[in-house]
């Protein structure tokens, strides 16, 4: 029965048929049966959507994925537009980009004059380019993946400590009460207290051997000569140091890498992505796969990956442009400066991109999910989970040419 409303939903949407939003009722009664007030791309849905709690998840789901993969569409359009003029590229394959109506034909037409234009621009240029990135690192949410699950499981519970995910690929920060040690063949990263060197910033009354930016006091010390004319600080710092001398000891609170242990205590939790010897709460994985947690439902867990995914914290790629051998000078600068500007927002959107395409087929798998939802919102989840699955393939597919376009010569 299930299927068969969603399947003769969906005829009817692929059919032309959808439900008219701008022909609805003024009537508030007539209008609240027949439009669908609750979905909105990006928002946050609640329980009037539907009676269940796997239909809500389905539903925020779809919402949470396609407000990233839309945003992902604008975001590369306005980078590829940029790049495209900033290089010179005619009026005519301007204007002709920028007339199409379909938000994705209109990005892809950008980007194409803007590899066109970068390989023109290369040329002109001579001498080899060279496009060093560190790739964006993407954090999710322990919590929002348990908080998910809760509401998969019949009994509206879930609890992470007695399942505890995994992030494969990547490392799962905890929250440790006791003190924290790194895993075999590991650097530990540490927010509290450093028993070794710590690598990062610290913070310490007593004072700590500084070789960056001292928010405090800064003195000379045997192993540096205090204040910098540039602003840092090359000595002993009593405050917040932002990088510490190498091999440098906190005594105080640690943000950073630890070369031994961090530690916490009963009462202060440390952040840290190591062993933990006492009780921890797991907090978020970064730069990998987050997997497991507590068991539910295959299809809802499958909607909580695809909320989870696309509300991850994704720190900017760090990018350094270089030429060497250039012959114009002219060509070489202006490269430089648009790609500066808009080759992060590309590398972003790809790192995150990649990671959800394989979402994008479950959630049109899982559509079934929402057979209990609302009626009149149901064309319109279909019809967002549709074109979310096509935003991410064609934005995956011209990042990724953009990429290309500045990584060979």
């Amino acid at each position: 029965m299930k299927k068969t409303r969603v399947t003769a939903v969906a005829a009817l949407l692929l059919g032309g048929g959808m439900l008219s939003v701008g022909g609805c009722d003024k009537v508030k009664d007539a209008q609240s049966a027949v439009c669908c007030e609750e979905f909105q791309v990006g928002g946050t849905i609640t329980a009037d959507i539907s009676g269940s709690a796997e239909g809500q998840v389905a539903a925020q789901a779809v919402a949470d994925f396609a407000g990233i993969a839309s945003a992902a569409v604008n975001d590369i359009t306005a980078a590829c537009r940029s790049m495209a003029q900033d290089l010179d590229t005619d009026k005519a394959t301007q204007d002709a980009a920028e007339a199409k109506a379909d938000k994705r034909e209109k990005m892809k037409a950008w980007c194409t004059a803007a590899v066109t234009a970068i390989g023109s621009f290369k040329a002109k240029a001579g001498g080899t380019l060279t496009v060093s990135v560190t790739p964006p690192k993407c954090e999710a949410s322990i919590s929002a993946k348990a908080n998910c699950q809760a509401k998969c499981s019949a009994s509206g519970q879930c609890d992470i400590k007695a399942t505890p995910p995994t992030c494969e690929g990547g490392k799962l920060e905890v929250a440790c009460k006791g003190e924290c040690t790194a895993k075999a063949g590991a650097t530990l990263s540490c927010e509290g207290e450093c028993t070794g060197e710590c690598t990062g910033s610290c913070t310490a009354e007593g004072g700590v051997e500084c070789d960056g930016k001292c928010e405090g006091t800064c003195e000379a010390s045997a192993g540096g000569s205090g204040p910098q004319a540039n602003g840092s600080c090359k000595g002993t710092c009593k405050g917040t140091c932002s990088a510490t001398a190498p091999k440098a000891t906190c005594t105080g609170s640690c943000k950073g890498t630890c070369s031994a242990s961090c530690k916490g205590s009963a009462t202060a939790s440390v952040k840290c992505d190591g062993e933990c010897s006492a009780d921890y709460e797991p907090l978020k994985c970064t730069g990998g796969e987050l997997k497991g947690g507590c068991q539910v439902e295959a299809k809802c867990d499958a909607n909580c990956d695809a909320s989870v995914k696309a509300k991850a914290e994704c720190r900017p790629p760090e990018i350094a442009i270089t030429f060497s051998g250039a012959a114009d000078v002219q060509a070489v600068g202006k490269l430089q400066a648009t790609l500066k500007a808009n080759l992060g927002v590309v590398y972003a959107f790809k790192a995150r991109l990649e990671g959800m395409a394989t979402i994008a087929a479950q959630l049109s798998g899982n559509v079934d999910a929402v057979a209990d939802i609302k009626a009149a919102c149901i064309p319109a989840i279909i019809a967002a989970a549709g074109d979310a699955a096509s935003d991410v393939t064609d934005s995956v597919q011209v990042s990724g040419s953009i990429v290309g376009s500045v990584s060979t010569n």
